[in-house]
């Protein structure tokens, strides 16, 4: 976008000029009328107003800004983004206004506390089950409406009883490969660590099955939940801890591999702009998703093909931060390797992380999960999968199960582990 960046100083006026000047391209255009919430109220907004853009400024502009929840799926579809000469780019425009409000205005303290994602998995996994427990009874669920504006009827994915980090810590290291090894540095994000923890073992159990060295070196919070309020500090302190705990791994010459969408997205593009210089790139170009790089290996005869059973039929929902990679549909293709047919559905599950929690955004949520839940519904399948462990939650509870007779949406990587005979 001319003159603006996530990074430099932002003059009001001048934001407020280039908004002007997008939304009045986005009324032209229109291509994204049908991808997110944001453009429905910006382009009806704009009708409203017999096509006076200024007044959507006015009126709506606030409502279009707390509705974008960073999906990208718009700057995946828009035909003016650079080098073109509109240098078009919505969502960082959504997150300047949110930067900009949260400088005039504060941080709500709920806003804040929803994307403390590592404190409260350290704090909720110390007794795993009383947190279960406790997040299961209507009263707290209750509370936790009243203070902290999390929706009663949002679903809350179980902390697990062993941290991903302790379950890898602990477990038998593998015999060292007589053959040269491909070496990763596994990041397995904080959903990982803390709640889907079962990805990152599966992640495991399929990289060594492939004779893939694994390391999981020191990390945090990827620092995606920031741009929900424009918090540019936080991400670039997140960037920063995290590069220096996977840069030494890279020279090394370890691949970075990553299970969860929105992480991997967040080191291979996000991460660049937010630090600049050479070594945010050096990471970025070794970065991989998980079923990316072992389509990678497939390409180099390196994947192995003794699968022992098929997945059947699998309706697989691509999530808008793996969409956004342009890497194509890697995770199906590793999925049909193992013999599963795969109807691939490009509809958003609404979810993205605490966007989705919030009170006044829940019911918009399933309504978005639910457009996606159609489409599962229209193909032939014996399971559901999603590469983000929350789209498969929020899938699920929108009724993806039921079109699979009750079974939980898994991620690509747990298929394939399954499929390979390996223990989960």
């Amino acid at each position: 976008m001319k003159g603006l960046s996530l990074i430099q100083p932002v003059d009001p006026a001048q934001l407020a000029k280039d908004t002007l000047r997008i939304y009045e391209i986005c009324d032209g255009c229109r291509r994204c009328f049908n991808l997110c919430p944001s453009f429905n109220t910006l382009l009806d907004g704009i009708d409203r107003h017999d096509g006076h853009v200024e007044k959507v400024m006015s009126a709506e502009h606030q409502r279009v800004v707390d509705e974008c929840y960073y999906c990208k799926l718009c700057y995946n579809h828009c035909p003016y983004t650079p080098p073109h000469q509109y240098a078009l780019d919505f969502p960082k425009l959504m997150v300047l206004w949110k930067q900009r409000y949260a400088a005039e205005r504060g941080v709500r303290w709920r806003d804040w506390l929803l994307i403390q994602t590592d404190l409260i998995g350290r704090l909720s996994t110390i007794s795993a089950r009383f947190s279960n427990w406790a997040l299961s009874l209507g009263v707290v669920r209750r509370l936790m409406e009243m203070t902290v504006g999390v929706h009663r009827d949002r679903k809350i994915m179980h902390f697990s009883t062993e941290t991903f980090s302790r379950w890898f810590q602990r477990r038998p290291i593998p015999a060292p490969s007589k053959t040269p090894q491909k070496k990763v540095a596994l990041f397995a994000s904080c959903l990982v660590n803390y709640q889907a923890s079962d990805v990152g073992k599966a992640t495991v159990q399929v990289l060594e099955k492939n004779g893939v060295q694994v390391v999981v070196p020191e990390q945090q919070c990827c620092g995606m939940p920031s741009f929900d309020v424009g918090d540019t500090a936080a991400m670039q302190k997140a960037a920063q801890a995290n590069l220096r705990s996977l840069l030494p791994w890279v020279e090394q010459g370890y691949d970075v591999v990553v299970p969860v969408p929105s992480c991997s997205l967040m080191l291979k593009r996000e991460y660049p702009e937010l630090l600049g210089g050479e070594e945010p790139k050096k990471v970025s170009a070794r970065t991989f998703d998980v079923c990316e790089y072992l389509m990678k290996l497939k390409r180099e005869g390196a994947l192995a093909m003794d699968f022992v059973s098929n997945p059947g039929r699998v309706a697989y929902q691509i999530p808008c931060h793996l969409r956004d990679q342009n890497i194509g549909f890697k995770s199906k293709e590793l999925m049909e390797c193992a013999g599963a047919q795969v109807e691939v559905i490009e509809k958003c599950s609404g979810h993205d992380g605490s966007w989705s929690a919030k009170t006044e955004f829940f019911p918009l949520s399933m309504t978005i999960a639910k457009k996606a839940v159609r489409a599962i519904e229209q193909a032939p399948a014996d399971l559901v999968a999603s590469d983000c462990p929350l789209a498969g939650l929020q899938l699920d509870q929108a009724g993806a199960t039921g079109h699979v007779g009750g079974r939980a949406t898994k991620h690509p990587i747990q298929i394939v582990r399954d499929a390979y005979g390996l223990p989960s």
